[in-house]
């Protein structure tokens, strides 16, 4: 009894993906479980003869197949032994971009969670049976724009452009993949209040740091987060997760390692110390603050670097 929950999920996971699959690959499946694969290799290849004992079986498995109800695409397919072409969706666009894309564990992760958004979004505007179903080639602009208000409705302009930009770029890969000639209508889509603004995180001025000085000086471990942060220009997940051995005091570097969960990116890469790092700071003049200072955050100078590297 207790493994009953499982077995139900399991059972649920096979009838979705018995859902998802076209009528081409259900009838191609049927035909290879009743036939064998020979006869499912001679229906993909076209070449089933004619008034000959594979097409009068093919025949009886597509009645056979009527009878118990199931769809005409499907029954059709197999009671002919031709295949049609799968119809090219929006669904269909997105799996195979997220397919393409998915080229290490990190690469699927990202990706899946950006077409899963889309997908939600899709659902939402278009209809689950319009996002199956609907041949790509009926998409129409009206379609584009009605997804771009739904997105502005919920999300910042930047967020739409980056979600839509998924889209067209799915959209893109299929259309070289498959070589066909349909216009991209998710491409130059007018979305107002994109860009930058004064609103946005931008690097902070020399006058800005100096502010910052005064407020993080008072307490030794903000205060060395701080001058890392400022002199090395890393990111604070990076320097939160520093660790004593990750502080080189003979080449007077940082080694930032990718932890559990988080990678960097670009993997490797060098960081110039900041411009103030040259000139006297207000710190310095004072001797009780200079001395708590950890050494691997005295000044260095402009012509050396702090080389990033990842762990062996």
């Amino acid at each position: 009894m207790q493994a009953l929950p499982l077995v139900h999920a399991r059972i649920e996971a096979l009838l979705n993906d018995e859902a998802d699959k076209s009528a081409r690959e259900r009838s191609l499946e049927i035909i290879r479980g009743a036939l064998g694969d020979e006869v499912a290799e001679m229906v993909l290849a076209e070449t089933v003869p004619e008034y000959s004992p594979i097409e009068d079986a093919l025949n009886e498995l597509g009645k056979d197949l009527h009878k118990q109800k199931m769809p005409t695409e499907v029954v059709q397919q197999v009671y002919t032994g031709k295949l049609k072409p799968d119809v090219l969706t929006l669904a269909m666009t997105l799996d195979q971009y997220e397919a393409y894309k998915s080229d290490s564990p990190r690469a699927a992760k990202e990706i899946g969670q950006r077409v899963e958004r889309l997908r939600t979004d899709m659902k939402s505007v278009f209809d689950k049976q319009k996002l199956k179903y609907t041949p790509l080639t009926d998409i129409t602009r009206q379609d584009a724009n009605d997804l771009r208000d739904h997105l502005l409705s919920r999300v910042s302009a930047n967020s739409a452009v980056r979600m839509l930009g998924v889209v067209r770029t799915a959209i893109n890969h299929v259309i070289v993949e498959h070589s066909l000639t349909i216009p991209n209508v998710f491409t130059n889509l007018k979305i107002k209040g994109a860009g930058a603004t004064k609103h946005d995180r931008l690097p902070l001025s020399d006058d800005q740091v100096v502010t910052l000085e005064t407020a993080f000086s008072s307490n030794d471990t903000a205060w060395a987060l701080y001058v890392t942060l400022r002199d090395t220009g890393s990111r604070v997940s990076e320097v939160s997760g520093l660790r004593v051995k990750d502080c080189d005091l003979e080449q007077q570097c940082l080694h930032l390692v990718a932890t559990l969960g988080e990678a960097l990116r670009p993997t490797t890469r060098s960081v110039l110390c900041h411009s103030r790092t040259l000139l006297p700071q207000p710190w310095q003049s004072w001797p009780k603050v200079r001395t708590r200072r950890h050494p691997c955050f005295q000044t260095m100078p402009r012509t050396e670097a702090l080389t990033v590297v990842q762990p062996c």
